[in-house]
């Protein structure tokens, strides 16, 4: 007698968050989302030479290559006439009766940009882009950009910041930026010899931070920071300037595209993304920089020799860097390995800050007596996976910005670990304790100024280094909590989609109830309580630190649902007092209302 086998049913990880349906391949899930977004009358799609009508454009061109070959085939050779002789463009300056504000000819720029500038989907390689990129021809550096603008009188395409407008842009960017993207050296960074799609790129960021000095508008600032950033991303992209500053320029403008200005903005970013990866490997960043014989030169030429080198290094770093990131807030994979890594650690921050040629040389003089020579990245991820006490003993002093990228690399291991559990219905915690481990070796490291406890713990953490002890303790965090945004595959192509769905994303009250969980985590998610409550001007903070610490609230927010005592505590919340605790990251939160991010995060905080 035969036994019925039960039906296994297929594995799927990609859920609908409106109807609940669920699908094993996250393009028919985003295909399936669609229906959702259409409106009544956009329901039917009907076909031009019959009267079926279909809910999907890919099921009507499949019932046109099926039903109607002919006229398909038609339309298609006359969308490629009109591909080849496009409709002329009119500006809006060349209208005889032109008169508009310059709000209006910024609205028309940007539009103008997307109409005509080709667009870049998926991984391109840099052969593709330099065929796309073929017509923009952007000058060598600032000087000639401000020659040229001279020469060309349209207001819109040749626009450039004023010198005074360069000058302090600059400054709130060496000031406010520089700190936690410091691949640029400050002390001898030169806007007369920068590119200008560099300096644009600089801008673009700074004056996130302070307003423009020739408007009296109180928003100046954010909108000069557009204006730089549209202007940026055209004369970036020039095939025959393909170096170290490109890649820096793209850098810069996808984190202001993804964190400064969010939104629609948000798919330039991450196009310049996909387009930074391929570029960094033409131009050779993953290989440390050659440098010249040292016999002739003198001290002044070396140390301008070391700083080139420890840009190029350090760029490579905030590329890993960004990187990481876009896979853990996101769930994008990753495009940069860390064996492709070539580099040295990063040197101390006190050789890097260095003002001048001798004050370079007598600090590197001084610790030149080290426990051994320079460990690449790759060694040095090894020797604390390892946890051996004297492999990591022999490491050198370095800048703590590398230990992040460390930290970064074990926070994606541990994310890899549950993306491969989602895929095969296990769950496997095998490699937790081995990546707790390291993450506690390498504590000291990424923040050099902490003591710690027994437990591995943190007891303090140096003021001055907020993202080093932020990203340390949210990757404690994370290897104790499985986050259902990559365990359910969602993959965002925005922060606001992110943020839309946070408290949906966040994860479970059961779960972070347990007595082992909340023993395991409340120490971390304490430090961001602490953090946010006391850093009453955050100015200075890397934005993804705002979200590493909302993520965090959203812990604590659950535990004081639950009733946990002490959940709240070092802010002065009470037990069970959910609306208190709203009230207080609305406060905290309300500090970082100036900047986009903030304000999404704040919207975020009406759905609890």
């Amino acid at each position: 007698m035969s036994v019925a086998q039960p039906v296994k049913t297929p594995y799927q990880p990609f859920q609908c968050l409106i109807c609940q349906s669920r699908f094993t391949r996250h393009e028919n899930l985003k295909r399936h989302a669609l229906l959702h977004t259409r409106s009544q009358g956009e329901g039917a799609l009907p076909c031009d030479y019959c009267e079926a009508t279909f809910s999907r454009p890919d099921l009507r061109n499949r019932h046109m290559k099926r039903k109607h070959p002919e006229q398909e085939q038609e339309q298609r050779r006359a969308n490629k006439k009109t591909r080849r002789s496009p409709a002329k463009r009119v500006s809006p300056a060349e209208s005889p009766d032109f008169e508009a504000s310059p709000a209006v000819m910024h609205e028309w720029q940007d539009e103008a940009y997307h109409h005509d500038t080709p667009r870049l989907e998926g991984n391109v390689n840099v052969m593709d882009l330099n065929s796309l990129l073929d017509n923009f021809q952007p000058e060598e550096n600032f000087s000639g950009f401000y020659e040229h603008a001279q020469d060309t009188p349209s207001p819109i395409q040749n626009w450039v910041p004023s010198a005074a407008q360069v000058s302090q842009g600059c400054e709130l960017f060496f000031t406010h930026v520089s700190p936690f993207l410091p691949f640029l050296h400050t002390p001898t960074f030169s806007p007369e010899q920068a590119p200008s799609h560099l300096i644009l790129s600089i801008l673009s960021l700074g004056y996130q931070y302070g307003p423009d000095p020739e408007s009296n508008r109180p928003d100046s600032g954010p909108v000069l920071s557009r204006r730089c950033f549209q202007h940026a991303r055209r004369t970036t992209t020039t095939p025959e300037n393909h170096n170290i500053a490109t890649v820096q320029s793209y850098l810069l403008l996808q984190i202001c595209a993804m964190l400064y200005l969010c939104g629609a903005d948000s798919a330039h970013g991450l196009k310049m993304h996909s387009i930074t990866i391929p570029l960094a490997r033409t131009v050779g960043l993953m290989q440390p920089m050659p440098l010249e014989s040292a016999t002739t030169q003198d001290l002044d030429t070396l140390w301008h020799a070391f700083v080139a080198a420890e840009s190029h290094k350090r760029t490579l770093f905030a590329l890993h860097q960004i990187d990481a990131l876009w896979y853990q807030f996101l769930s994008i994979p990753r495009s940069v390995s860390h064996l492709e890594i070539k580099h040295d650690l990063p040197c101390p921050e006190e050789h890097w800050s260095a003002v001048s040629a001798s004050e370079w040389a007598h600090r590197q003089l001084i610790t030149r007596q080290g426990p051994g020579p320079a460990v690449q990245y790759a060694d040095a991820v090894r020797r604390f996976l390892s946890q051996d006490p004297e492999l990591v003993s022999t490491i050198p002093a370095f800048d703590p910005y590398g230990a992040i990228n460390i930290a970064q690399f074990l926070i994606s291991s541990a994310r890899e670990i549950s993306g491969w559990s989602a895929m095969t219905g296990m769950l496997s915690i095998d490699r937790f304790g081995a990546l707790r481990s390291s993450l506690v070796t390498l504590n000291p490291f990424i923040c050099p100024d902490t003591t710690t406890d027994n437990s591995g713990s943190p007891s303090s953490f140096a003021s001055s280094s907020p993202l080093c002890a932020a990203t340390w303790h949210t990757a404690m965090i994370e290897l104790q909590i499985w986050s259902p945004s990559h365990t359910s595959g969602i993959v965002q192509g925005s922060l606001d989609a992110v943020l839309n769905q946070s408290t949906y994303l966040s994860p479970s009250g059961e779960i972070l109830c347990e007595d082992i969980t909340v023993a395991a985590i409340q120490g971390h998610v304490d430090w961001f309580l602490r953090y946010l409550d006391d850093t009453v001007q955050p100015r200075g903070e890397a934005p993804w630190v705002a979200l590493y610490a909302y993520k965090a609230f959203l812990i604590a927010w659950q535990l004081v649902k639950g009733k946990l005592p002490g959940a709240m505590a070092v802010v002065g919340v009470q037990d069970g007092d959910v609306q208190g605790a709203v009230r207080w990251a609305r406060d905290v939160f309300g500090r970082r209302g100036r900047w986009v991010l903030g304000r999404l995060i704040l919207e975020s905080l009406e759905q609890l």
